[in-house]
């Protein structure tokens, strides 16, 4: 279809479409008529109420709240909890070398090696279960 066969079907389109509106509007009697009128001059009054909104109440201070609040936030979690600091001390973050003397002493049974090639059925079977598709 070329553009000036579209443009025809456009405007006849058009020219129905406001013939057929202009035939519903004359079908309204004259009291929907008055109701509508009363309507739109009362949604227009309301629109210019509206605008004469106190400065304070005006939309501007919206975003205003709101990046006050985030900075607020921001503030905050900067400085910490307000209730004061409950995390670890200086001293508990020093590692612990008798913990350490212990675990890498064992219990004198031997390597850590041997222990896992004493269990080899176990972890074989451990190997097993985790690999395995799901139960039915």
């Amino acid at each position: 279809m070329d553009e000036s066969t579209r443009d025809a079907a456009q405007s006849a389109l058009e020219t129905r479409s406001r013939a057929l509106f202009l035939d519903s509007v004359e079908a309204v009697d004259m009291r929907v008529r008055s109701r509508l009128t009363q309507a739109r001059h009362a949604a227009l009054d309301a629109a210019v109420t509206s605008s004469r909104r106190p400065w304070f109440l005006r939309s501007v201070w919206t975003p205003a709240v709101g990046v006050t609040a985030a900075a607020v936030l921001g503030v905050a979690l900067l400085l910490g909890s307000p209730l004061g600091h409950q995390g670890l001390s200086p001293a508990s973050t020093e590692p612990n070398l008798e913990d350490l003397d212990m675990v890498a002493s064992g219990d004198g049974s031997g390597d850590a090696l041997d222990m896992l090639q004493e269990d080899l059925d176990f972890y074989d079977f451990a190997d097993k279960a985790a690999n395995s598709g799901p139960a039915a």
